[in-house]
This record gives structure tokens, C-alpha cells and sequence, in this order.
């Protein structure tokens, strides 16, 4: 954090491995790492007073399997989507983001095979937060701010889909039990009204990711 300029964290970190990546908010950080596991990490360090929020999950082997891959891509094309839909357009909110997320995560889920076609009102169970949130002087800046008001030029936020699949579901097939993937950037709105991604320096695409951990980045 500090090598960069930060002066703090800007929260306790979310360290979770393997099935504890499933665990929203996983603040014991104490379990034992295993290679074939993926690593969702939460952390951001605070800037001149104000907060960064990133998650990353990559594989610890440095290479996904094919599982972990297909849950992780299905994660990333939303996270994608939504950022390309972030836009200070005098319509997109944070809360028009979030229905966007729900309805391209279900579709996801559908090619997966985890969830039926009329399934939508399950995605919750998997996917059980926001899309995001405000950024600011504090992670969850102004948090009394309705997230259905239009994106503004100058508004930060959060983009943050994640999909979490408990070990012990029995109405989930085998193959994704156990996984938990959450893929989270911080954007700003410009003057342009474009989003503009504050944290293209942290790998996310799927090669990206595994030439990253080979490297020890």
C-alpha cells in the first residue's frame, strides 16, 4: 500500500481461499492455502483521504481449471457489461446497474446450468449483494444517497458482481460446489459523461490473471 503512495488500508482485508471465498465477508484469514484453490482477495489502500476498493480472485497453481475458469468468465462478462452500461447519461444509476447485473447474471447461470430459465428469483442466493456502491472519502461513501439518482460527472463507484456457490447446496451440481468468485473495479464518472476505470492495473482477464500469478506479480 504504502509503496504506491497510500497512506492507510482503506478496510480490514478480505483474504479468502477456496470454499471460504464463498463467505461474503471472510475476516479470519487464517486457513491454510492449497494449490488447486482459488484466492478472493478484497483490500484497497486509502489515497490522499480517500478509498480505493478492489477484488481480485485468481487461481493459486496459476491456472484455472476448466470449472473455475467458467465461473469466473461468467462473473468477468458481467462485470464487463455493467461497467460498459455505467454512464452519466441523466438515466443509469447504481440501482439500474444492479438490475442489469441480476438479469445478466441469471442468464449466465442459465448457460452454466445451474439455474432453469424461470429461475430469476433464485439468483439472489448466489449472487446476494449490490452491484456496487458510492466511493469516496469512505468505502461506502455517502451512504444515506439513493442509489436509483442518476450518475453524475465526478460520482465514483464500485463494480462488483460475484458469484458464490456453498459447498454443502445440494440443489447445485457438483462440479461448482465450493467456488466463489467476485471480480470488483472502482470507476469515475467523466465530464464526458463516460465511465472511466480507476483500477485497469490489476489483471482480470482469465490470461491476464494466470501470467500474473506464474510471474508472482
Amino acid at each position: 500500500t504504502r509503496l504506491r503512495g497510500c497512506g492507510r488500508l482503506a478496510y480490514p482485508c478480505v483474504v479468502a481461499s477456496g470454499v471460504r471465498a464463498c463467505t461474503l465477508h471472510y475476516m479470519h484469514n487464517n486457513a491454510l492455502l492449497s494449490p488447486g484453490d482459488l484466492l478472493l482477495m478484497d483490500a484497497g489502500g486509502s489515497f490522499g483521504g480517500y478509498s480505493a476498493d478492489i477484488t481480485r480472485t485468481w487461481p493459486l497453481s496459476g491456472t484455472f481449471t476448466p470449472e473455475q475458469r467458467d465461473v469466473y468468465s461468467a462473473v468477468l462478462s458481467v462485470n464487463e457489461a455493467c461497467i460498459a452500461a455505467a454512464k452519466g447519461d441523466g438515466g443509469t444509476s447504481i440501482a439500474s446497474l444492479h438490475h442489469l447485473s441480476l438479469r445478466l447474471t441469471h442468464e449466465a447461470l442459465v448457460q452454466l446450468g445451474v439455474l432453469g430459465p424461470g429461475e430469476a428469483h433464485r439468483v439472489s442466493r448466489y449472487y446476494p449483494h449490490n452491484i456496487g456502491h458510492y466511493l469516496g472519502l469512505d468505502v461506502h461513501d455517502t451512504p444515506l444517497a439513493s442509489q436509483s439518482q442518476p450518475l453524475l460527472p465526478g460520482m465514483a463507484l464500485t463494480v462488483e458482481p460475484g458469484l458464490y456457490f456453498p459447498p454443502d447446496d445440494p440443489q447445485l451440481p457438483a462440479w461448482c460446489r465450493g467456488i466463489g468468485v467476485r471480480i470488483e473495479d472502482d470507476i469515475v464518472i467523466g465530464s464526458d459523461g463516460a465511465a472511466r476505470v480507476l483500477t485497469t492495473r490489476a489483471p482480470k482477464a482469465v490470461a491476464e490473471v494466470e501470467e500474473a500469478v506464474r510471474r508472482g506479480l
